[in-house]
């Protein structure tokens, strides 16, 4: 298989000298041909190499062929995500928030830090409470204040509720 672009080239080449083979009467059976299959695997297939080896019966040459390029699927598939992982993470590490100036140090802002676009009761306040207190004064209120990393603070009631 090594001297072919793909395991359908591989599968086709086998597949056209068992019908010259047969044209001349001089027949290949599918075990046979199957059994040729697998031995020409390179070790990405061993994996399925074995489940065709070990099926009981051996599965038909097109059964075999449709195991082989589903397996070859999946290595290509697995490539392309741990390069693009590596690209992701290569990515990551210089994202738009934060770019090195000429001496190696970040400048700008860090991707971790967040902007606060119109949110309410990120620092004490959010609705006023039963005490009568406004909107976002932090007067009572049902937002803690604590926002990350900060000291919560227990919510404070201006009257004890009537339940």
């Amino acid at each position: 298989m090594e001297d072919f672009p793909n395991a359908s080239a591989y599968c086709q080449r086998l597949k056209g000298l068992s019908d010259q083979l047969r044209n001349v009467r001089a027949p290949v059976d599918n075990n046979q041909l199957v059994l040729q299959l697998v031995s020409g695997l390179t070790k990405p297939y061993n994996g399925v190499a074995t489940l065709i080896r070990q099926s009981s019966p051996l599965p038909q040459f097109y059964q075999a062929r449709s195991m082989l390029t589903l397996e070859e699927a999946g290595l290509e598939k697995r490539a392309a995500t741990a390069s693009g992982s590596a690209s992701a993470l290569l990515a990551t590490s210089h994202d738009g928030d934060s770019s090195l100036d000429g001496s190696g140090n970040a400048r700008g802002k860090s991707k971790h830090q967040k902007k606060n676009f119109g949110r309410k009761g990120q620092n004490g306040g959010g609705r006023g409470s039963a005490a009568g207190g406004s909107p976002g004064s932090g007067a009572g209120g049902s937002g803690s204040g604590a926002g990350r990393g900060g000291v919560g603070q227990q919510q404070q009631w201006g009257m004890a509720p009537n339940w």
